[in-house]
């Protein structure tokens, strides 16, 4: 039920296990900046026409569409943030423009979800945090999400964002980290701040790691167990 945090303490504290649990289908993203209120379905949300074409065609194509947000106050937006990126591989991107060049987008989109980089805005040089804070989907997202986004943005303000849903809102809250496409949850402040300390590092902290976005269910699997096994923690970069 929307809106309604219906799980168990267990999904939430680590006590069930979130591992190979990150969205297979995730490799081709599309991050458009919206301060909201979310509806519950991010598509569906009020956007400028040459956004809203972006995104109706991405969600076509299959790409991950997500609305994104500065933690605290609401203010209102004159030249909203559009990010693009691919998960996928050994050399995952990320780039960055915004709604005075995002009509050029609309016509790149094929190309993006089959990992072609296209002309639309500038490579990014650092991550970027994704903290699902989603209340109109579950309830949980925001009420654990929203300290963990606040949190984050004060040691890194520039990087860190809210989200719509990220799946598994029943691990909230749930940190993704652009562009490997990480997934962690449930993580709070010092589990999250631990886990981008090894990103930085070129490594995975294996403690409540879901698995990388846009991978099978049975490669995040593998990957988990061979980690753990030979304590090699390098970033997985499947094909």
């Amino acid at each position: 039920m929307p809106g309604v945090c219906s799980h168990g303490t267990a999904c939430h504290d680590g006590t069930e296990s979130s591992v190979a649990s990150a969205p297979a289908n995730a490799r081709a993203w599309v991050l458009a900046e919206h301060p909201g209120p979310w509806p519950e379905e991010a598509t569906d949300a009020h956007l400028p026409a040459a956004l809203r074409k972006v995104v109706d065609r991405a969600g076509e194509l299959g790409a991950r569409v997500q609305l994104i947000r500065r933690p605290g106050r609401r203010n209102q937006l004159t030249s909203p943030a559009v990010f693009v990126g691919w998960t996928a591989g050994a050399r995952p991107w990320l780039r960055r423009g915004d709604l005075t060049t995002v009509d050029a987008l609309a016509g790149e989109l094929d190309g993006l979800v089959e990992g072609q980089v296209p002309t639309f805005g500038v490579p990014t040089t650092e991550p970027l945090l994704l903290v699902c804070t989603h209340g109109r989907r579950d309830v949980c997202c925001a009420r654990l999400g929203g300290p963990l986004a606040r949190r984050l943005a004060r040691t890194w303000p520039a990087e860190t964002w809210e989200t719509t849903h990220v799946g598994g809102h029943r691990f909230a809250a749930n940190l993704v980290i652009l562009p490997h496409g990480l997934y962690y949850g449930p993580v709070a402040g010092s589990a999250a701040e631990a886990a981008i300390a090894a990103y930085r590092r070129g490594e995975v902290l294996i403690d409540r790691y879901r698995g990388r976005a846009g991978q099978p269910e049975d490669i995040q699997q593998a990957d988990h167990l061979a980690m753990k096994a030979s304590g090699d923690f390098s970033l997985p970069t499947p094909a």
